[in-house]
């Protein structure tokens, strides 16, 4: 293993240098990343436990937020989004601070399809689910197919209470 000695004498320089944890070669370096994604995936279930608790609606969050890598917003009855997944940021380009309190329009330009804008309003309005996609807008103003999976969330006594979407890059 002396092949490697001049590689781990640069790279602990290098982490000193740093504010980060230091993890040795052995661990193949993968592992401070996957390490930070699974705490960001763990905040954000514990975040959609407390939310949802007191909810009478029945879905995966682990399985849509880690295997199928949705982003999942929550918007109150005037749809301001209240709460959003930290993945927002690799998929729009906006932080979660960024998007908590504006409506999802703000994904939504000039190229947008009124039709499927018409669409999720409609389900909106009738309290129904919707599966659509979409052309939004990141922060650099770059265009992506967004697949929003749109649920109306209702509490223990069958009041609407929020909406929530999984949405992901289609």
């Amino acid at each position: 293993m002396k092949e490697f000695e001049v590689y781990d004498n640069m790279m602990a320089t290098y982490y000193q240098s740093i504010s980060t944890h230091i993890l040795p070669l052995s661990s193949w370096e993968f592992y401070g990343e996957h390490n930070a994604v699974f705490t960001n995936f763990k905040d954000d279930l514990d975040s959609l436990r407390k939310i949802t608790k007191k909810w009478n609606f029945n879905k995966d969050y682990q399985t849509e937020l880690i295997t199928k890598e949705s982003v999942i917003v929550i918007t109150d009855l005037e749809l301001k989004i209240v709460y959003t997944t930290r993945n927002i940021a690799k998929m729009s380009g906006y932080t979660q601070e960024e998007v908590i309190g504006k409506s999802p329009k703000m994904f939504q330009g000039k190229d947008t399809c009124s039709e499927a804008s018409k669409s999720i309003r409609k389900s909106i309005n009738k309290e129904e689910p919707f599966d659509v996609s979409i052309l939004n807008y990141r922060k650099d103003s770059s265009t992506y197919f967004c697949r929003i999976k749109g649920y109306p969330v209702y509490n223990q006594r069958g009041k609407l209470i929020n909406y929530i979407a999984f949405e992901k890059v289609a």
